[in-house]
């Protein structure tokens, strides 16, 4: 079994900056732990590492594959599980870096081999068949009626994982709730320990949500944004297409919205994305929760936080030999 180090969170939580000085400390190497990140040319509105970051410190799981493509969470988790072999055998330590909670779900459990890939073709069908909200609710409804558990799971007006669940249905004839079960019940490849970042105070989070946007777009947003989207790699009904930050300025380059109405809805869209994932890896009870403000909702120093996270990482890492 492959021993890992987990660093979770959700988005604008300073999860890069504290891996990179954690990695320098534990002699590690990184793995993206983010489905957007996966994608080429796609670094400002990701915030995937720079350079110089990556110069640092190695990472993975970085720029594999086009926009154009789309990355089912299984091949994520056959080629995450890959790269944390290769880093095992030269005497590093893995450490899973990222806030996509599906992601870091799939290396904690055992592979689901009889689960289908997805199919481009079964989506693109049914989202051509969605033209209004009702059309949306219905869709939901459906899989409610075949497996409740996942409807519960899943946000009615997040279509790509409703359509995934019912296409797992319709080519296994088992429910995805059904399955995800039976593959929690085996044993892993992996054991993650995990560090997660999270806030007292939710709004120090979404002040940092807002100045990471604002920062993007004075990094170069737009430009990266054009640049993929007048040479086609921007497809509509692909994944990254519809990627926070993307699709909004998307929506401005086509004359739809203001600059200042695409800010406020990526800053609005982010901080929505930011409370779904506090909200998931709040469930990981296993988890070390390290706060980057205090029970007063003061912000704490950047030191003081690594410092902790260099304390719960030796005494995760130290049980790995035991």
């Amino acid at each position: 079994m492959i021993h890992s180090l987990a660093i979770t969170g959700p988005t604008a939580s300073g999860k890069t900056a504290i891996s990179i000085e954690l990695a320098k400390t534990l002699s590690a190497e990184i793995i993206s732990c983010d489905s957007m990140q996966i994608y080429k040319e796609m670094n400002i509105g990701t915030a995937k590492a720079t350079e110089k970051e990556q110069s640092a410190v190695p990472h993975h799981m970085l720029d594999i594959v086009s926009p154009l493509d789309n990355f089912s969470v299984e091949a994520y988790r056959e080629a995450a599980i890959a790269a944390a072999l290769d880093i095992s055998s030269r005497g590093k330590l893995p450490m899973l870096v990222g806030g996509t909670g599906l992601y870091v779900d799939a290396l904690m459990r055992a592979p689901m081999r009889c689960v289908p890939e997805s199919s481009r073709e079964y989506r693109d069908a049914v989202l051509d068949k969605i033209k209004t909200e009702e059309d949306i609710l219905a869709l939901w409804e459906r899989l409610r009626e075949i497996d409740p558990e996942s409807a519960a799971a899943i946000h009615k007006n997040n279509v790509r994982r409703v359509i995934r669940a019912l296409e797992i249905y319709e080519v296994t004839g088992k429910t995805k709730s059904s399955l995800d079960a039976l593959s929690k019940k085996e044993s892993s490849d992996i054991r993650l320990d995990m560090i997660t970042l999270d806030f007292h105070n939710r709004e120090n989070l979404y002040l940092r949500v807002d100045r990471r946007v604002d920062e993007m777009l004075d990094g170069g947003l737009v430009e990266e944004v054009e640049s993929l989207y007048r040479r086609g790699l921007l497809m509509p009904k692909t994944t990254a297409s519809q990627a926070i930050g993307y699709k909004e300025t998307v929506s401005y380059l086509n004359g739809e919205i203001s600059l200042d109405q695409a800010r406020e809805l990526i800053k609005l869209s982010t901080r929505r994305y930011a409370k779904r994932q506090l909200t998931w890896f709040r469930h990981e009870a296993r988890a070390y929760r390290l706060y980057i403000d205090n029970e007063e909702g003061q912000m704490r120093s950047t030191p003081e936080i690594i410092n902790e996270a260099k304390d719960a990482a030796r005494r995760f890492t130290e049980g790995f030999n035991k």
